[in-house]
């Protein structure tokens, strides 16, 4: 069985459908728990992992790293974060078949032959509103109003680690769009895909 690395819109049903896969499998699932295993390894706070977590580093890094040796510290303190990030996700990687949501996991592990990179989008703007109103309990203005902003941090932040563009096709092995696929679908396709290959 394959591990699933998946990259989603904020809003189309990505994290569901990973949380779903994981438990059909039987395998472990890492969101946040990346960032406390990071964070322990490193010996930092999860706290201070968490305000780099899929932010706009790349634009707020290089906005400030001419004005102090303040600002340079702070640049290598993050790629510090990062690089713990990376190797914690590898490192769990080795040890057997998990779902990984969002943190560049695709392009971390890209030449990982044991692992199925995946981008979950929704073409339709409505429902991933009425989506983000529902799970995060907010009004449909403040739900439009995180989509946008979530989208483009985690856009930003995926091309700063990366080098990549977000939705970049050749990134991944398949694309799924919940406009159209049902979230449990979703989950059943991506279920039978990590299954497949077994001997690989």
């Amino acid at each position: 069985m394959k591990s699933l690395a998946i990259e989603r819109e904020f809003g189309s049903g990505g994290r569901e459908i990973g949380m779903q896969v994981a438990k059909l499998a039987g395998i472990p699932y890492y969101d946040s728990e990346l960032l406390i295993q990071a964070s322990e390894a490193q010996d930092v706070s999860a706290g201070l992992l968490k305000s780099y977590d899929e932010q706009r580093t790349g634009s707020f890094l290089y906005d400030i790293a001419a004005f102090s040796d303040y600002a340079y510290n702070r640049k290598n303190t993050v790629y510090e974060l990062f690089e713990t990030l990376r190797q914690t996700i590898i490192k769990i990687e080795v040890q057997g078949p998990a779902v990984f949501i969002g943190r560049c996991s695709a392009v971390i592990l890209e030449k990982n032959p044991r692992v199925l990179k995946t981008f979950v989008y929704s073409s339709d703007i409505n429902k991933r509103i009425e989506r983000i109103v529902n799970t995060e309990k907010v009004s449909a203005s403040d739900a439009k109003y995180l989509m946008q902003k979530k989208d483009k941090d985690r856009k930003n932040y995926f091309r700063f680690w990366s080098q990549k563009d977000w939705t970049d096709r050749s990134i991944y092995d398949l694309q799924l769009n919940t406009s159209f696929i049902p979230t449990e679908e979703c989950a059943q396709i991506l279920l039978t895909a990590i299954k497949r290959n077994d001997s690989v």
